[in-house]
């Protein structure tokens, strides 16, 4: 662990042999930031006059560091630059002891994923079928771990490593599709775990050109769909163990990112929704009105036909009665026509409770 970062007791013990203003001095930090440090950690500091009080020998009483547990295990007095956010949190779950990152040299019992996909992978090493891979993934869940032999054995203490610290943190790794991913806020982000190969052109005499693959000894670990995906690969600095937080902090960046877009869009085709149905609602209004207004004219037109047709069948019986031809025939007619005439009629028999 570098000097600049401490435990919680060391701190404790730095701050109450000198005063904040040398050690700001000493680490480089403002002395209100090692305050606040201090504070979010929940360290005592010396009173204001304490400092005075040492300097003339007069006695002064320290108080005791209190016992708390919040997942920390180093607290750094320097202040460090990300090039990203997920940088940052990267550092920020390093220091959650309960988060074990470090990849083991040597691994007994397995996680139960990580144990079935060794077995279904010694399987496909003992088949004759180069392929045989994506047939086994359509057909049962095996973890995306694509190396030879050699490098076989760090791969899965690196994936079982990877895994366990996605549990401890609340999240789960789920199969679909003939693909694996890790699952965090409801969304997923696919991973993949493969041995690194180089592509070889070479040219004939005839000026042909021709490539090969070699494989490497080195390991590239991938996170994302194609068109936004993130990679890993081991070089002479550090290998991929060493960005484990790296890794889970981009997942759980790329996952948080999915999750807000959703509930936003979700948000969006609310809003959508409620304008749609308000216009549907005053589209029915206006067809009800429309539908209303063509009632009317319709009642007022069939009333003027019926109206019409009264006074029509009153001139008729009227006029046989003056000649004296109002015979059995001509007053059936006229009955059946009143009765048509009292049908046309749209105040006769009205629910005016529909209005």
């Amino acid at each position: 662990m570098e000097k600049f970062i401490l435990t919680r007791e060391e701190l404790y013990d730095l701050v109450w042999s000198k005063s904040i203003s040398a050690i700001a001095k000493e680490f480089q930090i403002e002395p209100q930031r090692l305050k606040e440090i201090c504070e979010e950690n929940d360290i005592p500091l010396p009173s204001r006059g304490h400092w005075s009080k040492v300097r003339f020998h007069k006695k002064v009483e320290q108080t005791p560091l209190s016992k708390i547990d919040n997942g920390v295990t180093g607290i750094s007095l320097k202040t460090r630059k990300f090039k990203t956010d997920y940088q940052k949190r990267a550092f920020e779950l390093e220091q959650r002891k309960e988060l074990k990152f470090r990849v083991p040299g040597r691994i007994s019992t397995y996680h139960p994923l990580v144990n079935a996909s060794k077995k279904l992978l010694e399987d496909i090493d003992n088949s004759e079928d180069n392929f045989r891979f994506w047939k086994v993934a359509q057909e049962q869940d095996i973890l995306p771990i694509h190396t030879n032999v050699k490098l076989r054995a760090r791969a899965l203490r690196f994936m079982n490593t990877l895994i366990c610290v996605v549990e401890a943190m609340g999240y789960t790794i789920v199969f679909d599709c003939n693909t694996v991913h890790v699952k965090m806020f409801g969304q997923k982000t696919e991973i993949n775990l493969r041995q690194k190969v180089y592509r070889i052109r070479e040219k004939d005499k005839t000026g042909w050109s021709r490539q090969s693959w070699k494989e490497s000894d080195k390991l590239e670990f991938q996170a994302g769909p194609s068109f936004n995906q993130k990679k890993w690969i081991d070089n002479t600095k550090r290998k991929i163990e060493e960005c484990l937080p790296e890794i889970i902090a981009w997942i759980e960046k790329d996952c948080s990112y999915w999750h807000d877009l959703r509930a936003k869009q979700a948000i969006e085709e609310n809003k959508r929704l409620l304008v749609q149905q308000k216009h549907e609602a005053i589209k029915a209004q206006q067809e009800q009105e429309q539908a209303k207004v063509s009632q009317l004219f319709s009642d007022i037109e069939n009333w003027n036909k019926a109206e019409l047709g009264k006074r029509y069948l009153d001139e008729m019986e009227k006029q046989a009665i003056l000649e004296n031809q109002l015979n059995p025939n001509i007053k059936d007619y006229i009955v059946w026509a009143r009765k048509v005439v009292s049908k046309l009629n749209p105040l006769i028999d009205r629910d005016w409770s529909n209005q």
